[in-house]
């Protein structure tokens, strides 16, 4: 028995220091909100390490019976944390070097050895420390559970501390005075992979979003809005920054959002504007540098066993919750991917009313119809790109059918939302807009989800803004505008000048209402009377059809532009014609995408029909035109930054399809 306290002792400790260590790495890579990992790594890994080590004893009790009791002692402690700290090691190095494709067999190979000559040393240092210093206290069960005891109150004593990135719902109070009375607050929603002809208003069937079509009956609808790049960070990235992909270099999976730009956060707070955010998607959170200018932006995903965001970066918590955790039952929690649309509006409620008094900018990211795609109510059924990146054609209508029913709770979750601001008076004084950051694709162009083409399905969404008090309400603009122009549009709102910086433009330019003007019937000409008989009579009205988006005088160039997976894209929205051009594709070009694409999309506005090729001189100038300023913009470019993803990030990645290969092998979620 003596033999098997020494294991569970040695284990306990070996376990624990390790454990810390991994978590004083996971805390400093990032700006924590608290500090949980600390007592959450020493405890599991130390009880951990106590079974191994108290199996490792009662092995060496067998076969080695006359062993010192401090030889087996660091025996169990080296092969604990011999093997945690391998596992551990290749991880970080996995993700830091060779972006989760993992590690070369070699690099492995010189991490093992390195470490057993660690191991080796070691042993031979421990049982002389263990033999002649205090130490020895540690040989018995008793000064073991005293100071591994002592090590986990002093662990969870830091672990519950405040963390400095802690937030609160309160904001410092800004926006006084009668000066400020008459700006409104804004509240800006992004509902990740909402196509545009999901919603009533934009042509779906009658009735599929009621709470949207009201809402847009009360607010201006853009028709033709089209995004930066068809996947969350570069687009989200472009709407915060008001940059094209190519100037804020945000565009990569391992990219964060530079501190060098600045963010429409940023710019209204400096105004004086309260600023919160509800991020749902680990590519938006704050570590990835998208916190910029916020005084809130908590990331609060759901974690089972109790974990918090830096507890469930820890590489044993991430075993026992995939192998462990994840057989105890069947069904999918949607909380295992993002927080349910209504979770993210009763933060967003509360936020508000913690802030009643100040003007207030809010940032709500709402993940349906973003896959996984759930069934409503939620029984635990969903299909996404994880477990099926390449469904059959047959699947299309399946698909599209569980796309839509998501739209339709998040329409409703939205709706009781809205009734909720105008029961509290905010609704009519307040500029709300509504937009996506990207579309969704369901075998349109022979491919899925999002990100790796830059057709229309992916890059024209939805965008909805309501003015205060009702302005302009009913308004559709016909002409093209773009995701750029989004944060000018609302620093104007709030009586902002735009950034000198920023790309874009505000929408609600000084020839708004002419240029919508242009898109109605001019009015019937006055009753007149006839010379010849005397008669009044009605002159007949001379021909008249609206401009279309291509040709109307207000549209504005929209580039699109993608670095995601290996394929390098970029196109170019002009007069009604479209070019794509493929820079880069992986090996093997799974979507088949030819290198230069170019439609007529007043003809062929489901871009079937590829024109490249065919020597046309708009071709040639909008291949020019694209290359010129993509160019024009990354010499404007901030420096890109890179971050590795820790494992909490990593595996939210994974869950939601923006990860793949090796990195996400241990990364199955529950129920899957």
């Amino acid at each position: 028995m003596e033999k098997i306290g020494n294991g569970l002792g040695a284990g306990l400790c070996a376990g624990s220091a390790v454990g810390a260590i991994e978590a004083l790495y996971v805390l400093q890579s990032a700006a924590p909100s608290e500090y949980q990992a600390f007592g959450y790594a020493w405890t599991l890994y130390g009880l951990t390490g106590g079974l191994v080590g108290a199996g490792v004893g009662a092995m060496l009790a067998l076969v080695a019976r006359r062993m010192a009791p401090a030889t087996v002692w660091v025996l169990a402690f080296s092969a604990v944390a011999g093997p945690l700290a391998y596992l551990i090691g290749r991880e970080t190095i996995d993700k830091i070097a060779y972006a989760e494709q993992g590690v070369p067999s070699d690099v492995r190979a010189a991490l093992a050895i390195g470490l057993a000559f660690v191991c080796l040393v070691g042993t031979w240092l421990g049982v002389n420390l263990l033999e002649k210093t205090p130490l020895r206290v540690l040989l018995s069960l008793k000064g073991t559970a005293v100071g591994w005891g002592g090590g986990f109150a002093l662990a969870w004593i830091f672990a519950l501390s405040p963390a400095p990135g802690a937030v609160s719902n309160l904001t410092p109070q800004k926006l006084q005075g009668p000066e400020f009375a008459s700006r409104p607050n804004v509240i800006l929603v992004m509902v990740d992979a909402l196509r545009a002809d999901a919603l009533g208003t934009y042509g779906a069937t009658a009735g599929a979003t009621p709470a949207l079509d009201a809402f847009a009956g009360e607010s201006v609808v853009f028709e033709q809005f089209i995004t930066s790049a068809s996947w969350t960070r570069s687009s989200t990235a472009s709407l915060f920054t008001s940059l094209a992909p190519s100037s804020h270099s945000c565009e990569h999976k391992s990219s964060v959002l530079s501190p060098a730009v600045t963010t429409l956060a940023e710019h209204l707070g400096e105004a004086g504007y309260a600023t919160g955010g509800l991020p749902n998607n680990a590519n938006i959170t704050a570590a990835q540098g998208f916190g910029q200018g916020f005084d809130w932006y908590p990331y609060e995903p759901s974690y089972p066993l109790w974990a918090s965001e830096s507890s469930y970066a820890l590489s044993l918590y991430q075993l026992l919750r995939t192998r462990v955790y994840a057989r105890l039952g069947s069904a999918r929690r949607v909380e295992d991917f993002y927080a349910p649309a209504e979770t993210q509006l009763r933060r967003a409620s509360h936020w508000l009313e913690a802030n009643t008094g100040q003007k207030s900018f809010l940032f709500i990211h709402l993940m349906e119809p973003h896959d996984p795609y759930f069934r409503h109510p939620y029984d635990g059924e969903a299909v996404g790109r994880v477990e099926d990146p390449w469904p059959a054609e047959a699947e299309a209508q399946r698909l599209r059918q569980l796309y839509q029913g998501e739209v339709r709770w998040v329409d409703a979750a939205l709706g009781a939302f809205f009734d909720e601001l105008r029961a509290r008076g905010i609704y009519d004084d307040a500029a709300i807009i509504v937009t996506a950051d990207h579309g969704e694709e369901f075998y349109d162009h022979g491919g899925w989800w999002h990100g790796t083409t830059l057709y229309e399905e992916q890059v024209r969404v939805p965008l909805i803004v309501k003015l205060p008090r009702g302005q302009r309400a009913g308004a559709r603009v016909s002409w093209q505008v773009r995701q750029v122009d989004v944060g000018p549009t609302i620093a104007a709102l709030a009586s902002v000048d735009k950034h000198a910086a920023w790309q874009g433009d505000d929408l609600f330019t000084d020839t708004f209402d002419d240029d919508l003007a242009l898109s109605s019937p001019p009015p019937p000409p006055d009753p007149e009377i006839d010379p010849a008989t005397g008669e009044l009579r009605v002159p007949m009205p001379p021909p008249w059809s609206p401009p279309s988006w291509a040709t109307h005088p207000a549209s504005r160039d929209a580039l699109s532009e993608q670095d995601f997976e290996g394929y390098d894209i970029q196109a170019l929205r002009r007069g009604g014609k479209k070019i794509i051009e493929a820079v880069r594709v992986p090996p093997g070009n799974a979507r088949q995408q030819p290198p230069v694409q170019f439609f007529d999309l007043l003809v062929d506005p489901r871009e079937l029909k590829n024109l490249a090729g065919g020597g046309s001189g708009e071709e040639a100038a909008l291949r020019a035109a694209v290359e010129s300023m993509v160019e024009e913009r990354k010499a404007k470019s901030v420096e890109a930054m890179a971050r590795a993803a820790d494992a909490a990030e990593t595996c939210r990645l994974c869950t939601l399809g923006y990860l793949a290969g090796p990195g996400c092998a241990a990364c199955a979620s529950p129920g899957r």
